[in-house]
């Protein structure tokens, strides 16, 4: 009878002693081991647990692991959101641990996870540049920015991302300006307004182009062909029963346009003078500001360039 006691007796200390071991085991350690396994529910509910540790959040290893957790249930559940939250609390962790820990190899870790998450923020905001969506698009791109620019601080660097976002951006713009539909409702007034919004705004896509490039063909190409596209709309929208001082507006409206346009085409000549399609559009406003010399000019350089 006593060696039963005895031998309960040593069972129930082992079993306080499994009990108090696994009460003091390291959380941290306890969120890596159900990373390991899969289990990114546990892990992710043990690692937000730990950072409300007055202590736990001044460990820079904390914050990374728990970026780390969250990138993997971004690419595990949440890849195709484009406004995955688990992909922003990864990005947060990311640069908490920046912030605290220098080493050289949690650094370069961090970084390196910081720049994979920026590329699919960068290309979730290109995708997002549709006539529904572009808001989205600007917003995520902000967030591109923000983050690319804790791993690589040159503007240098970001300007060819800038430039091809803003690229896409202005078509955007463009596209919904010159949606016929758009165009037709034109006759009310806040129709009106919100086209020169829009045209607005394209221009100023472009136009921030041009400073951060200023020998890009394509943006002075687009602003030109934009002011001169819309003056040639406001004619076509004109039909015989146009009464004449709506007849004249219309036409001074196009005039003005077209001078708009001008110089935008003329600095997309100098850069290219052998694109078709600027010369082209050269001739046709010169023509229709009846400023024939200038416009055979253009017409003999596009009859010799079809010659070749």
């Amino acid at each position: 009878m006593k060696h039963v006691v005895k031998k309960l007796g040593m069972i129930l200390m082992l079993l306080i002693a499994s009990v108090v071991s696994a009460q003091e085991e390291d959380p941290l350690r306890v969120a890596i081991s159900h990373l390991q396994k899969g289990s990114l529910d546990s892990a992710k509910m043990v690692i937000d647990q730990l950072i409300t540790d007055p202590q736990a959040v001044k460990d820079g290893n904390v914050w990374y692991y728990r970026g780390f957790i969250y990138k993997s249930i971004y690419n595990k559940w949440e890849k195709k959101d484009k406004q995955s939250n688990s992909r922003m609390e990864a990005l947060k962790a990311f640069k908490q641990s920046l912030a605290i820990d220098t080493t050289k190899v949690t650094i370069a870790e961090n970084r390196k996870n910081i720049k994979y998450l920026t590329t699919t923020l960068y290309n979730d905001a290109c995708t997002s540049l549709d006539s529904i969506d572009y808001k989205l698009g600007i917003e995520t791109f902000e967030l591109f920015k923000e983050y690319y620019m804790l791993i690589d601080s040159s503007q240098e660097n970001f300007k060819q991302y800038n430039i091809k976002f803003l690229q896409a951006l202005g078509s955007v713009y463009a596209k919904i300006f010159e949606d016929d539909k758009a165009v037709k409702s034109e006759i009310k007034e806040a129709n009106k307004n919100k086209k020169a919004e829009l045209l607005k705004l394209a221009v100023d896509a472009y136009s921030k182009i041009i400073i951060l490039d200023p020998n890009n063909n394509s943006a002075y190409y687009n602003i030109g062909t934009l002011y001169y596209e819309h003056g040639a709309n406001l004619i076509r929208q004109l039909d015989y029963g146009t009464d004449i001082p709506t007849l004249n507006d219309a036409q001074d409206n196009t005039f003005t346009l077209y001078r708009q346009s001008l110089p935008y085409l003329e600095k997309a000549y100098k850069i290219d003078p052998t694109r078709i399609q600027t010369l082209y559009g050269l001739y046709s406003i010169y023509y229709s500001l009846n400023e024939l010399e200038k416009s055979n000019e253009f017409k003999r350089i596009l009859d010799e360039i079809e010659k070749k």
